[in-house]
């Protein structure tokens, strides 16, 4: 477990495979729910394309940023007096070596406007394939654009794609499970259950 911030404090946690989730209370009176995730990245070098040290260390800080920009720093809950619940995802990641992940991300270099098949695998060890482009906004959908890395990162907290014939949200073609970048409340249904079980049990309201 990664220690809270300055002025949390931790009221209720959860320890999973994908990720240690925990809720804190803010000085402000506020609270925060913080999923936070190890995440080990891997580069690999293809189509004649080498990584540099550089470029790796960019792929990983602007993949941070963008999955916090688009899934957290969101107010999932208001609570009375004018108090709020705030989602705040967190991680801490090493490229190569060894440590005890959440998440193996292995990212292919790849040419400028390539294309490849990025996915995600959960189990007893839980990997990703991303690629160099993957945070490029590509074009999809009705006209939708979405970066491939903020949609995978949809399936590593355990949603599944909304594109499908089979989904239920098929036509709901802006969502970020779908071809567009919007998170929706439904994408935060599991964590709501957890936090309102936790809301209930210690009072708060």
């Amino acid at each position: 477990m990664k220690p809270p911030a300055a002025g949390e404090t931790v009221i209720a946690s959860k320890t999973g495979n994908n990720y240690y989730l925990y809720l804190a209370k803010l000085k402000n009176g506020n609270y925060k729910l913080v999923p936070f995730m190890k995440i080990q990245f891997f580069f690999e070098d293809d189509h004649g394309l080498k990584w540099t040290t550089a470029g790796r260390s960019k792929f990983v800080n602007d993949w941070k940023a963008a999955v916090k920009s688009k899934w957290g720093n969101r107010t999932v809950k208001s609570l009375s007096g004018g108090k709020k619940v705030i989602l705040d995802f967190r991680f801490t990641s090493q490229i190569g070596g060894w440590m005890w992940d959440h998440w193996e991300i292995t990212v292919n270099k790849i040419p400028k406007g390539y294309f490849e098949t990025s996915s995600v695998t959960d189990g007893w060890i839980n990997n990703v394939n991303l690629d160099s482009e993957d945070l490029t906004l590509v074009s999809k959908a009705r006209g939708h654009k979405q970066r491939g890395a903020v949609h995978e990162f949809g399936h590593m907290s355990g949603l599944d794609d909304e594109y499908l014939k089979s989904s239920p949200h098929k036509k709901s073609v802006k969502s970020i499970m779908h071809s567009g970048e919007s998170v929706m409340h439904r994408h935060d249904s599991e964590l709501m259950k957890w936090l309102n079980k936790q809301l209930k049990e210690h009072g708060i309201k």
